[in-house]
């Protein structure tokens, strides 16, 4: 079933667009790690720009879109979802 809203009222409007952007090519290089698992994202994985669980103003930075390719359940498994952290500043990239 459909989410109701337009993309921006869901929370996907341009500063996720324009942050996403930004975003990819870290993954694409293979540097990022999911924001929900702390695994790295594999530039052939899918992913998603992920939202804190709380506060859809608020982003956590890169998470796999599958639960198959996160230890968490990915971005959309509520049962994976961990308790509301205030996540690191640029935590979600390798070093």
């Amino acid at each position: 079933m459909p989410s109701k809203g337009n993309t921006s009222a869901r929370g996907y409007g341009r500063q996720h667009q324009v942050l996403r952007n930004k975003l990819k090519p870290l993954v694409a290089s293979g540097k990022a790690n999911c924001a929900r698992c702390g695994q790295p994202i594999l530039p052939t994985q899918r992913w998603d720009l992920g939202h804190d669980d709380n506060d859809r103003t608020r982003y956590n930075g890169p998470e796999h879109a599958l639960a198959k390719d996160c230890a968490a359940g990915g971005n959309r498994a509520t049962a994976g979802r961990k308790p509301h952290e205030q996540p690191q500043a640029l935590g979600f990239f390798n070093t």
